[in-house]
């Protein structure tokens, strides 16, 4: 037992507000603001357990987002190690895009049957110095493959985990697949906090939420409440207001939940040429989609 209110507290707790913060950084300015508490208002925390839901519709950029997370944990101050579990990508897909991404590379000119070489060397280069993206040997689909994986990693240094998506991890029926979703969220979770690790979790919506032309909220993720209740950050991409012209997409990130601060909007933008996404400017924002 401990006394919030005891002069022992008290210099714990001022102790630990001037200790420099130390987090990670995201690609949004704006959710890095609101990342407060341990976070500091700079990023994810690295001192204390967080989990982040990410949630959309299918192929409306879930993975596109996580990637981004991933590349700005690599361009950091202090670059992060990352481990990534795809259970829809294959290893070489999922590289190619982290390739283009990061480098700004066009995608089509790594991909099979358009790759150029001379683009390929040019890219190579801008690698040199990041720290390991780990990925599994195999696909995996079973979740006692996944936690000895990410607990691999984490011996290796690795507090930064990203696992896309968390309906590919339960099979079975709905009522299996919820079951299975609410221990693998909690049990996540618990891990998270003891081992002072930042976990990345995508998620899809039920078909209900898919199939409304209506910003989504946080009940709407196939899995609902266990997921509502063990997240820190959840962050939801609006498929109602998506909108697509060519190589640019436009629409809005929904934080609907935060532990640590705010909730809020941000629009948001990719370039499908690389994948790379960004935030609006404030005098941009007229151009989103409402």
């Amino acid at each position: 037992m401990k006394n919030i209110f005891s002069e022992e507290f008290f210099d714990e707790w001022e102790e630990a507000q001037l200790r420099p913060v130390s987090a990670i950084p995201t690609h949004l300015p704006t959710l890095n603001r609101i990342m407060r508490d341990d976070g500091g208002g700079q990023g994810i925390a690295k001192t204390s357990g967080w989990m982040m839901v990410v949630g959309g519709s299918p192929g409306f950029g879930k993975s596109a987002f996580v990637l981004n997370l991933a590349s700005a944990a690599l361009s950091a101050p202090t670059p992060e190690p990352v481990a990534f579990v795809s259970l829809e990508m294959g290893n070489t897909q999922l590289a190619t895009r982290l390739y283009s991404l990061h480098s700004g590379t066009g995608l089509k000119l790594l991909e099979k049957g358009s790759f150029s070489e001379l683009a390929w060397r040019d890219t190579v280069p801008r690698f040199s110095g990041l720290p390991p993206v780990w990925v599994p040997d195999n696909l995996m689909s079973g979740w006692e493959d996944i936690v000895a994986y990410v607990k691999a990693c984490h011996s290796e240094g690795c507090r930064y985990f990203i696992l896309d998506h968390l309906q590919c991890v339960a099979l079975g029926d709905d009522e299996a697949l919820h079951r299975g979703i609410q221990r693998v969220i909690s049990e996540l979770r618990a891990w998270a906090v003891s081992s002072k690790s930042a976990i990345i979790i995508c998620s899809q919506f039920n078909r209900a939420t898919s199939s409304l032309q209506e910003t989504p909220r946080s009940s709407g993720l196939f899995g609902g409440h266990s997921i509502e209740s063990h997240a820190d950050i959840i962050c939801l991409l609006d498929h109602s207001r998506y909108q697509r012209d060519n190589n640019t997409a436009r629409t809005w990130l929904c934080v609907t939940k935060n532990r640590h601060g705010p909730c809020l909007e941000i629009p948001v933008e990719w370039n499908y040429k690389t994948l790379r996404q960004r935030e609006a400017q404030p005098d941009e924002e007229d151009l989103w989609p409402t």
